[in-house]
């Protein structure tokens, strides 16, 4: 079954864009996304307060493939691109974040390998170019590597980068195994390894947030992706 689904001809993209209080950014993050060769759908899921959902709901008239969907209870980064799977119709996913700190002109960078078919899973790193200034603090960088090199340990494959917001897959392969409603990079990294799809890391430019706060936390975060990474090698090795 595997084998018949790596054969099939993917030609659609879908484009997640989760947010939370992004009205500084959503719209242009939305209007720098390309045109591209694939049939492709763009879903932004906002679980905000502000006027994020209502900003990027008015570039729908201009832009026929985009959808909204505003939820008043927050759902998490993971719970939104969970809620966007469900509607979503493209044979490629792609997450991306709403403050483009990752510029949507590296989407076709990011998912060609998996149209090409040399790839199922693709990973992004921020580490091999060099950061816009400020783009990230100094011991989010450091965290950021200790679990990078925790995940390469763990699934005996070389990351440099786990928590880039932007990654890419084929929906049909795992698609329907994401759970993490809190901070998903791990639980896709670890359902790809588990599921033995082809994984690939691409390269790409990370940039400073232009308008509102990050929403990572580096005690809280931090604290959060260490359990997570315990139960997950738990389960991976044990179930």
């Amino acid at each position: 079954m595997h084998n018949f689904i790596l054969a099939m001809k993917q030609n659609s993209l879908t484009i997640i864009i989760p947010s939370h209080n992004e009205e500084g950014n959503i719209v242009t993050c939305i209007n720098k996304i390309p045109e591209f060769k694939w049939k492709t759908e763009i879903i932004v899921v906002d679980d905000g307060t502000d006027k994020t959902a209502e900003l990027a709901q008015e570039l729908t008239g201009k832009r026929k493939n985009l959808k909204v969907l505003h939820f008043n209870e927050r759902l998490g980064q993971g719970g939104a691109i969970l809620k966007a799977l469900e509607i979503a119709k493209g044979d490629i996913i792609i997450t991306l974040d709403a403050d483009y700190t990752v510029d949507p002109s590296e989407i076709e960078n990011i998912v060609t390998p998996i149209f090409n078919d040399e790839a199922d899973f693709v990973n992004t790193s921020r580490f091999y170019y060099p950061m816009e200034k400020e783009a990230m603090p100094f011991n989010h960088k450091i965290g950021n590597k200790i679990f990078a090199i925790s995940a390469s340990i763990i699934l005996r494959k070389h990351f440099s980068d786990v928590f880039s917001g932007a990654r890419a897959f084929k929906k049909i392969l795992i698609g329907d195994k994401l759970t993490e409603k809190g901070w998903p990079a791990l639980d896709m990294l670890f359902a790809a390894r588990k599921n033995n799809l082809r994984i690939k890391e691409i390269p790409v430019h990370y940039k400073a947030r232009k308008a509102g706060t990050s929403k990572v936390g580096i005690f809280k975060t931090g604290y959060f992706h260490l359990k997570e990474i315990i139960d997950k090698t738990r389960k991976y090795y044990f179930s």
